[in-house]
Formats: structure tokens, C-alpha cells, sequence
């Protein structure tokens, strides 16, 4: 096979320049397309500030689980509380905001779209210092990557950002929220990458596992010491108010949980 011909040292730089210019280009492709489109990106990116998705679920958990005084009971009641409208008006502060505003929402939705090309081309770089068993996993495991982040950022964008804008808009009702358009992008782009960051817990636990840093059974041992750190983590990365750190905290341990599968699964393997 050609992927089994040793390359030089000037051959890998070589392929790392190839496959940094691809990246760069699909930024630039698609950072210009959401210049044309900002406003179906614009309405995208305002969408949590009425979202009917979290009454939906807060409704489907609340049929379920019952309206007792259960953790699922005290979610869907956060959901539905975090559903209405969110009194806040998004404003621009200045005559060049609405110039950096564009050129922001332009590039943020470049990187967004453009994080699967990126992916793929730190993957097929990775390819040939693999083994021959371990390649044709590699399809598969880039697939599971991009399918736990979009999921992470999907989550994010429908449940979590309207719980924590609601929660915010809240929490001065006697002062009128006028948020600034810039800092709403922001805010929202780094809580949707985050969460699209924080669901590839599994895999890195995978990945521990399959390196023999540790094992499922390690990670199970250590159950307490993860839920520790993840109330940390849910505590940092949100407004640290109980909702949005329970809607953080619940889905990472679960994914905790997921990871000591798949660890499993890899240690079967070797």
C-alpha cells in the first residue's frame, strides 16, 4: 500500500502545508458565504431567545418523571420556566459595531461550518503513522467525533443557551436588558464550541484506555472524583446557577458513564 511507504521528514512537511492551505481555504470559502448570509445566520443565532424546544422536552420529562421533587422533575421544570420569550433586546453600542458585528458573524460562522474540513484534514494527516489494523478504523472514529460534537453543540444551542440567557435576563427585572450584538455572538459561540468540546469525553477516554493509561475498570474507580470534577467544570463553564449546571453536569456524567463503555470496548480489542 502507498501508506505503507515510509515519508521523509520534508515529505511530512510538505503534507502539513497541503493540508493547513485546505483549511485555510475552506475558511475563507465559507467565512465569505455567511457574509452573504448573515441574515438566516443572524435569525440562527437569535433563535434561543424564543425557543419552544426546551418546553417541549421540559413537557416529555415532566409526562415521564412526574412533576415530584426528582432531579428529572426539577429539569423539566427549569426547561419550560426557560422557554418563554427572554426580555432582552439585542443593540449595537456604535456605528463600527455594526461593521465588526458582520465581519464576526461572518467569520464565526467560516470556523463553525468549517470545523468538520479541519477535523478531516488533522485526521487523514494522523493516517499514515497508524498501523495497518488501526486504519480501517479511522473512518469510523472520525464519523464518532463529529457526531458527539455536533451533538454537544446542537444541545447547547437548543436547551442550555436559552435555560442561561432566560436565567440572566431574570435576574434584574427591574433593569431593562440591552445586550450588546457583539458580546451576544460571542457568548453564544463559545457555550455552542464548548459543549461540542466537552461531549468528546468518551472518546478521549477511549483513547486513554486504548494507549494503556488506564481502563474501564480505573474509570469506574474513580466515578466520585469525576462527578467532583465535572460539578467543577459545570460550575465554571456556566453562570453557575443550578440549572444550567445541572443541564451541563447530567449530560457529561452520562457521556462519564458512556466512556467507561467504550473503553471496555477498545480494551477487548487489544
Amino acid at each position: 500500500m502507498e501508506n505503507d511507504v515510509a515519508m521523509t521528514f520534508w515529505e511530512h512537511l510538505e503534507e502539513l502545508r497541503r493540508r493547513i492551505i485546505i483549511c485555510l481555504i475552506s475558511l475563507g470559502v465559507f467565512s465569505f458565504i455567511g457574509l452573504l448570509f448573515t441574515g438566516p445566520i443572524r435569525y440562527i443565532l437569535e433563535f434561543p431567545l424564543n425557543s419552544p424546544i426546551a418546553n417541549m422536552i421540559g413537557n416529555a420529562i415532566e409526562s415521564g418523571a412526574g412533576e415530584d421533587g426528582s432531579i428529572l422533575g426539577f429539569i423539566a421544570l427549569t426547561l419550560k420556566a426557560g422557554s418563554s420569550n427572554v426580555e432582552a433586546e439585542l443593540v449595537f453600542t456604535g456605528p463600527l459595531q455594526n461593521i465588526m458585528s458582520y465581519l464576526i458573524l461572518g467569520i464565526t460562522t467560516g470556523v463553525i461550518i468549517s470545523i468538520p474540513v479541519i477535523l478531516y484534514q488533522v485526521w487523514m494527516f494522523i493516517i499514515p503513522a497508524l498501523k495497518r489494523s488501526e486504519r480501517r478504523l479511522a473512518l469510523p472514529l472520525f464519523f464518532t467525533i463529529l457526531f458527539f460534537f455536533i451533538l454537544g453543540a446542537v444541545f447547547a444551542h437548543l436547551i442550555v443557551v436559552p435555560v442561561v440567557l432566560h436565567f440572566a435576563a431574570d435576574l434584574f427585572p427591574e433593569i431593562r436588558n440591552l445586550w450588546d450584538f457583539k458580546t451576544y455572538i460571542g457568548f453564544v459561540t463559545a457555550l455552542v464550541l464548548g459543549f461540542g468540546v466537552a461531549f468528546e469525553l468518551p472518546i478521549v477516554m477511549a483513547f486513554l484506555a486504548r494507549i494503556g493509561i488506564t481502563d474501564s475498570r480505573g474509570f469506574r474507580g474513580k466515578q466520585r472524583h469525576a462527578l467532583l470534577g465535572i460539578a467543577v467544570l459545570s460550575a465554571i463553564l456556566t453562570p453557575a446557577d443550578p440549572a444550567s449546571m445541572l443541564l451541563m453536569a447530567i449530560p457529561l456524567f452520562i457521556l462519564y458513564q458512556l466512556g467507561i463503555f467504550f473503553a471496555f470496548l477498545v480494551e477487548k480489542e487489544t
